[in-house]
């Protein structure tokens, strides 16, 4: 059964480019009610209708994504229909002349449903949820021998640890991979820590049929093949705790991402050439491996169930830490113009600057000093400058042969190597831009992504992600940026005028006087003068060369030119670009 709460019918389409709407479905047992809110611009609002503002926040390092959705009056509270622990699903995008044009931001379950009255704004009813790294913090490895009765749930065995050493004693996973034992723990534990089975509509049809769905069916998961070799005993022996805890420990940070996030299919599974979540080898157990299973213990059902206009998966993923410049150039990236920003602030810091550098473990087969035989790393003048500002990173376990004396060599150069990642990735961290930025809203934006600012023609890290929804105000998208840095974008071919030869037409490519001489460019969306000149000559303040060799035709475009020399530049238009 579907129930569509709507807003009022959105007049005023024609001629309209950006119309903010929301789309917020509860699926409970009974049924699954759409609800909607949109920004009315012709209209008077009405408060006492359905979605009032939905906020979201997503952020790389926290293992659960956060919604805060206000609906309006207390009906939702009153009749309970809508309780804890339902599947919520948030989309945000835009009503145009072509229809509606969503993404889906955030999937997950409720966390609280409450009531608020003020004087002034009447009842509300509050929805507090968080996204399906929920499920990962509340399961629980625990133990009680005094519980009997042959139960075969981890947290009330009588054995122990026992019962989950079964699953980790092939030499496969003695001695594996991040991903190899985070497969494991996809496959066979987490279905027995949280058996929940959630109903669950599908909303593109109008008389679906409810679902019964578990974890399986919801949450599915790509791991990247790490370098990284640990003994599941250092990691996994006696463990009691949240099995997120558990993964992290196994995921070897920082040189590997662990996050959960809601992808498109294309982003999350595509095979080929199209930007990725994990843009690199996936390891061979987390995908293939569970073919393996086709019945049973460990089998992953399939078709897993998508969410959403744009059919978006539920995934936990593991990466390398894509600051090699390989990898990074694989992240999918978004661009931002000027237009597009609302708010920003940036900052240069050295609140994160480190001179110092180590990685390794002191707990290790052989009980060696690692540290005599693979010692740090220093940046001398960074140290004379700032002071001493170590970082170390203990690999919990490395899996290594204690019976064979050559492995303290795989050691000792395993421990030099990430070391030396580490003085890679952090030893600039004082130089890169860091902050936030409030654009207009846009649901595509990503927690691991690359965002350009065309503008400032720097290129950042997307870290976190926080959407804001209000039917009075609009949407806006806030993005926690961090290692900002000079990028060169790539330079098309220019434009040339009627007449000219094919001969004539080289592409720029380089930024030598010779090589611009006599040359045009068509003005691009987001282009300024000093963006153009960066491009030829790779220094923005050789834009008075632009300005002195097109004066006179920008001044007729535009006659505020005049007094603010080439500010006002229109696309389409073409620029003599001068040899100097």
């Amino acid at each position: 059964m579907i129930e569509r709460y709507s807003w009022a019918p959105v007049g005023g389409v024609v001629g309209k480019r950006y119309i903010p709407i929301v789309r917020v479905s509860f699926h409970s047992e009974k049924a699954c009610y759409q609800l909607k809110g949109s920004l009315q611009e012709d209209k008077a609002q009405d408060p006492t209708d359905q979605v009032l503002s939905v906020t979201t926040q997503k952020t790389l390092d926290a293992p659960a994504g956060t919604m805060n959705i206000v609906l309006a009056g207390d009906k939702w509270f009153r009749s309970q229909l809508i309780q804890t622990n339902d599947l919520v699903v948030v989309q945000m995008g835009y009503k145009t002349v072509k229809g509606e044009e969503l993404s889906t931001v955030m999937v997950g379950l409720i966390d609280r449903v409450r009531r608020t009255r003020s004087v002034d704004g009447g009842m509300t009813t509050s929805v507090q949820a968080r996204d399906f790294g929920k499920i990962f913090i509340k399961s629980n490895i625990k133990f009680y021998p005094e519980i009997t009765g042959g139960t075969n749930k981890f947290f009330l065995t009588e054995n122990g640890w026992l019962a989950i050493a079964k699953y980790f004693q092939s030499d496969s996973v003695a001695k594996g991979s991040p991903a190899v034992i985070l497969d494991i723990i996809m496959r066979f534990i987490l279905p027995q820590l949280n058996g929940v089975k959630w109903t669950v509509w599908d909303e593109l049809k109008t008389e679906p049929v409810a679902k019964q769905v578990d974890v399986t069916n919801i949450v599915r998961y790509n791991f990247a093949a790490v370098p990284i070799f640990l003994p599941q005993f250092f990691s996994l022996d006696r463990y009691e705790g949240s099995l997120w805890n558990l993964m992290e420990r196994t995921s070897s940070k920082p040189f590997t991402e662990l996050f959960i996030d809601v992808r498109e299919p294309l982003e999350a599974w595509n095979p080929g050439n199209n930007p990725r979540v994990v843009n690199e080898t996936i390891e061979q157990s987390s995908d293939q491996s569970k073919a393996k299973f086709p019945k049973g213990e460990g089998y992953y059902p399939f078709p897993r169930f998508p969410f959403g206009k744009d059919n978006s998966v539920v995934s936990v993923f593991l990466r390398n830490t894509p600051f090699s410049k390989d990898a990074w150039d694989k992240l999918q990236i978004h661009v931002v113009t000027a237009e597009d920003v609302i708010d920003e602030d940036l900052s240069y810091s050295d609140d994160e600057h480190y001179n110092l550098f180590w990685a390794g473990t002191t707990i290790n087969p052989f009980g060696i000093d690692l540290k005599r035989v693979a010692p740090p790393v220093m940046n001398k003048s960074a140290v004379e400058r700032y002071g001493l500002s170590p970082l170390e990173v203990e690999i919990e376990g490395l899996a290594m042969d204690p019976s064979k004396p050559e492995d303290t060599i795989k050691l000792e150069l395993m421990s030099k190597a990430y070391t030396l990642k580490l003085k890679e990735w952090f030893e600039n961290n004082h130089k890169f831009l860091n902050g936030s930025m409030t654009v207009r809203g846009k649901g595509g934006y990503k927690i691991g992504q690359r965002l350009q600012a065309s503008g400032i023609m720097k290129e950042f890290y997307i870290e976190s992600v926080t959407q804001t929804f209000n039917v009075f105000e609009g949407w806006t998208t806030t993005l926690q940026l961090t290692r900002g840095r000079d990028y060169k974008p790539a330079v098309k071919a220019a434009s040339m005028p009627k007449g000219s030869k094919d001969t004539d037409k080289k592409p720029m490519t380089t930024k030598t006087t010779a090589e611009v001489k006599g040359k045009y460019y068509t003005v691009q969306r987001g282009d300024s003068l000093w963006s153009i000149a960066f491009k030829h000559y790779g220094n923005g303040s050789d834009w008075t060369k632009i300005w002195e060799a097109n004066k006179d035709m920008l001044v007729n475009r535009d006659a505020r030119n005049a007094s603010q020399k080439g500010k006002y530049i229109y696309v389409g238009q073409i620029l003599k670009i001068p040899g100097g």
